[in-house]
């Protein structure tokens, strides 16, 4: 009887199948992932797949489902994210930061099983709208049916004693009566130049010859615009007189005026959205209707809008109508001694005036979008 129970006992534990609460079936659900190959448990699904984001970036959320620890990791700098670590069902809060750049700009956002099969992630598109460049403003003007540009964000200024380029501060800032001094010496900032004299800014005899060939100002490094070469650009003729009058709108997108006390001409981009408690009257043709102080102008420049100061004329070393006209060069010759500017005054606008290339006028460049 004895021997007959053992061989009963022995066969039934023979015969009996692991159950559930065998340990070597078990994984603790607070630090280890199912197994490798475990189709069901390992898939992970993230919401929306693709973000595409303005040029001012912003926050973003991604609904994460899975039954599996997960990882975060980003194949840009510009785009940052949290948490990076996450176990089943969650949120990640995505930051994509201002874009610097005039191009469009992509990333991917992978979201991966922790220390599980390398297969198993998912990847997340970002495309971020191109920003404004270094010492741009932020609007965009139609310069032809096809082409837009972006303005610098002032007048350009030379200094002989460094050899440096860079955009005034401000756009109402201009230099004045100080242009009498230039030289290849000369420690102060200029800001008036003859024609096509980018690579001899300080050039300021009446040889016609000594302008012969233009050289782009933009050629050069601009310190507060990127500082590298060949970024920036002069309008042509053609381009000056479609920014004017050509673009849809035109009419309503310019104005004479007056910012922080300085007499000058408005510009607004393509796209016009008016601050909130300014006002802006089209085509005034007077300084006074449209008047400014620094910090209403500063609204006005976020929107995009341009201002070009009134910052007179030289010939020679002689320095005229300082305030009360303006003198833009185009990169369009007349001909052999002259060349189309811009020119405005008080009550009259001309986007196709020409005249002698050793006149000393102002420069104001554009980059291309």
């Amino acid at each position: 009887m004895m021997l007959l129970s053992l061989c009963f006992v022995a066969c039934n534990s023979q015969q009996e199948e692991p159950g559930t609460d065998d340990p070597k079936t078990q994984t603790d659900p607070e630090t280890d992932n199912p197994g490798i190959g475990d189709e069901e448990k390992s898939v992970i699904k993230v919401t929306p797949m693709q973000i595409d984001v303005p040029a001012e970036g912003g926050e973003y959320t991604l609904e994460i489902e899975s039954e599996v620890k997960w990882s975060v990791s980003s194949s840009a700098s510009w785009v940052t994210y949290n948490p990076g670590v996450g176990k089943n069902n969650g949120k990640v809060t995505v930051t994509i930061a201002k874009s610097q750049v005039s191009e469009v700009t992509t990333a991917t956002l992978t979201i991966s099983e922790y220390g599980g099969d390398a297969a198993n992630k998912v990847e997340v598109k970002i495309s971020r709208e191109a920003g404004d460049p270094e010492g741009a403003l932020p609007g965009k003007f139609s310069v032809s049916p096809q082409n837009k540009v972006y303005f610098s964000k002032g007048n350009l200024q030379y200094q002989a004693s460094t050899d440096t380029w860079r955009f005034a501060v401000h756009q109402y800032d201009m230099i004045g009566d100080d242009n009498k001094h230039i030289s290849s010496s000369y420690s102060g900032w200029i800001d008036l130049f003859g024609w096509g004299i980018g690579s001899n800014p300080t050039v300021s005899s009446t040889e016609y010859s000594d302008y012969a060939t233009f050289t782009d100002w933009g050629v050069n490094k601009i310190s507060n615009g990127g500082n590298t070469a060949n970024q920036w650009r002069t309008l042509a003729k053609d381009e000056w007189q479609y920014l004017y009058s050509g673009r849809p709108n035109a009419a309503n997108l310019r104005s004479q005026a007056i910012v922080n006390n300085v007499h000058g001409y408005i510009f607004l981009p393509d796209s016009w959205s008016l601050p909130s408690g300014m006002s802006f009257t089209a085509d005034a043709n007077d300084w006074t209707t449209n008047t400014y102080s620094a910090s209403n102008w500063a609204n006005m420049e976020q929107k995009g809008a341009v201002f070009l100061p009134a910052a007179g004329f030289r010939f020679g070393t002689y320095v005229n109508f300082v305030d009360s006209y303006g003198f833009y060069w185009s990169s369009t010759p007349y001909d052999t001694s002259y060349a189309y500017y811009l020119n405005f005054g008080s009550d009259d606008v001309n986007p196709q005036s020409n005249y002698d290339r050793y006149s000393g006028q102002s420069v104001r460049l554009v980059k291309d979008l």
